[in-house]
């Protein structure tokens, strides 16, 4: 390996892809019982004295005010409608904080565990579930976290990506402080839809100083004609596909993009024009407008009472595959492109798997439970 892929490998890394939150549908039709039990819940407010319901806040609507397995459950018996909405890592651990990314092939064992988890509820056996179609898929976000060694390069690359310009698209930046924390991309059409996301996940969780943590987020939200069945999704879905979802431009985008100082931009600029890839006279004005922003910042055209002219730079320049805000390391060239190749890698590398538990052995594991339970109480009676 030669030493500038061993220093770029130092510059990142990717700790972990996976699945943040996922929601999962039942529609158990022809259960008459199991609807007029949740009905009874809806009308006194609780279901047989045990779990307290509320209105959910939509018409027809209604949710337990306590989580189940780490979960919020919701009903709607107009629609014949269960579902339930959690992070998949709290899931699967049985405790609402934690708040770690899930494995995506684990998506099924999951909505298996929630089943049984809410059977009670509708004076289910655990082992039935909740019955009817299998659970299906309504809400998955995926998510990719990178890390940078040196912070400056993070918020370089968070700056740098809040300049990209892509076709039917439109980017949303909110900055603090001076530096950009989130950056949104959605759709540019009247009913906006969010196509991905990037954010400081250290500032969001207080863990790491500002651009040591980002995380890239695609957040999926099915219609009721486009929801996939759980283990049909967990068993042939490919999660960097789901990822992307299309957005292809953005990552290639992201590729090209220069991330590094001034003078690396210059050059960079002047390169095109050499190969006949850019005007001599827009180079010219771009290069300017790169000192310019080295010097007095964006605020140079808001003091001229022209930010409009500061946004077009920027975008001409990520045309060009250039930010307008340097990068803090004006020595070297952030390796944004390997980077972003490396987020994508990382959703195919194979997972440490384990085997799912069946339903006999999760039947084993509770009655097991209950019996120490039994046992405890009579020690403690004696």
């Amino acid at each position: 390996m030669g030493a500038a892929a061993t220093e770029q490998q130092e510059c990142f890394s990717v700790p972990r892809v996976g699945v943040d939150t996922v929601s999962f549908a039942w529609r158990p039709v022809g259960d008459e019982l199991l609807w007029r039990r949740l009905e009874g819940g809806a009308e006194d407010g609780h279901i047989s004295g045990l779990w307290q319901v509320r209105p959910a806040g939509v018409v027809g609507g209604w949710m337990l005010k306590k989580k189940i397995a780490a979960a919020s459950w919701f009903f709607y018996p107009d629609a014949r409608l269960i579902y339930c909405e959690g992070r998949l890592a709290a899931i699967l651990a049985g405790d609402p904080r934690d708040r770690s990314l899930g494995p995506f092939f684990t998506l099924n064992f999951a909505a298996l565990n929630l089943s049984e988890a809410f059977a009670p509820v509708i004076a289910h056996d655990p082992e039935d579930g909740i019955g009817g179609d299998p659970a299906r898929v309504r809400r998955l976000d995926l998510a990719a976290e990178l890390r940078w060694a040196d912070p400056a390069d993070g918020i370089a690359t968070l700056r740098a990506l809040g300049d990209l310009t892509l076709p039917r698209v439109k980017v949303y930046e909110w900055r603090h402080e001076g530096r950009t924390e989130t950056i949104a991309y959605y759709t540019a059409t009247k009913k906006k839809r969010l196509l991905h996301r990037i954010y400081d996940k250290g500032i969001e969780s207080g863990s790491d100083p500002a651009g040591t943590l980002l995380r890239f987020e695609r957040q999926h939200r099915f219609t009721k004609d486009t929801q996939q069945p759980v283990e049909q999704l967990a068993l042939d879905g490919d999660p960097e596909v789901l990822w992307l979802d299309g957005f292809e431009d953005w990552a290639k985008a992201a590729e090209r993009l220069l991330v590094g100082g001034t003078d690396a931009a210059q050059r960079h600029l002047v390169e095109k024009v050499e190969r006949g890839e850019l005007q001599r006279e827009k180079a010219e004005r771009l290069v300017g407008s790169l000192a310019i922003a080295q010097m007095r910042g964006e605020g140079w055209w808001r003091d001229l009472g022209k930010p409009h002219l500061g946004h077009r730079r920027r975008r001409e320049l990520a045309d060009h595959d250039v930010t307008l805000a340097p990068s803090a390391k004006p020595e070297r060239e952030v390796p944004l492109g390997d980077a972003i190749q490396a987020l994508r890698a990382a959703w195919k590398e194979p997972p440490t798997v384990q085997a799912e538990p069946t339903s006999a052995e999760r039947r084993t594991k509770r009655e097991r439970g209950a019996m120490e339970a039994t046992a405890k109480r009579g020690r403690s009676a004696d």
